[in-house]
């Protein structure tokens, strides 16, 4: 670590501001959910703009931090990727997605799926907070779901396992990455954490089978507003959803 921080201190910086916020971030969370979250009266705008802001800071920190170094920015993942390694990355990230788009379909041809969502979504005790809960705001939710498809990719995937894969071989560095990032979304609760543990570990193989930030980007951004168009189809027309004081688990789609 003495040796990193003399010879890569634009990294080291880079990697402390990126850590320090993500604790900070998790901490918070954790600590609100402990002491009992209540539901939001209002859409949560505010809340959009925060995220919006400090994930765009998180990746704008990567990128300094590794040009900053001396490396051409590209090489962070900014390229397509060649060889059949890419493919495969392709492959996972539209052998992923297909599901999610079938699955779209049925929950828009089914009024029975749409209240299993309903419920799944918004009477969870692990209700996410970032969710809008009238039609007229999920607009504002998919400006939050491209930054997050980009922004997570650079910091996450990108600029975190790069940085680890400099003291560890690629893989246990990804996995330490992957940690991190699925805590980084404690505000989820743990039933939401274990719904993007498949989606984040195919996003984590897409980036280091093709060194490549553009099948995960693509994948991550179509994800989550897919879950944009969902929330839009269960959320009544006109007006805005309740929320319980006390809310019972909801049991998952099936």
């Amino acid at each position: 670590m003495h040796d990193f921080l003399e010879t890569e201190p634009a990294l080291a910086l880079g990697l402390a501001s990126v850590l320090a916020i993500w604790l900070v971030g998790v901490g918070s969370d954790v600590w609100r959910r402990a002491r009992g979250r209540k539901p939001q009266t209002r859409s949560p705008w505010w809340h959009w703009v925060v995220t919006v802001v400090m994930l765009w800071s998180l990746a704008a920190i990567s990128v300094w931090a590794w040009s900053a170094s001396g490396r051409p920015v590209i090489t962070l993942g900014f390229e397509l990727g060649q060889g059949w390694q890419n493919w495969v990355a392709w492959a996972l990230a539209i052998g992923f997605l297909a599901p999610q788009i079938l699955q779209l379909v049925a929950i828009n041809r089914s009024d029975d799926m749409k209240a299993q969502v309903r419920a799944l979504v918004f009477e969870s005790r692990d209700y996410d907070t970032v969710m809008p809960r009238r039609r007229a705001d999920v607009w504002g939710y998919q400006i939050v779901a491209v930054t997050a498809g980009i922004t997570e990719e650079i910091v996450f995937r990108a600029f975190l396992i790069s940085v680890f894969a400099l003291w560890m071989p690629v893989w246990p560095a990804a996995g330490l990455a992957l940690v991190l990032f699925l805590t980084a979304h404690a505000y989820q609760g743990v039933s939401g954490i274990v719904r993007i543990l498949p989606v984040s570990v195919v996003l984590t193989l897409c980036y280091v089978l093709s060194g490549s930030l553009w099948p995960g980007i693509v994948l991550h951004v179509a994800v989550d507003v897919l879950s944009g168009v969902m929330v839009w189809l269960v959320l009544p027309r006109a007006g805005m959803i309740e929320l319980p004081d006390r809310a019972p688990d909801a049991q998952p789609v099936g």
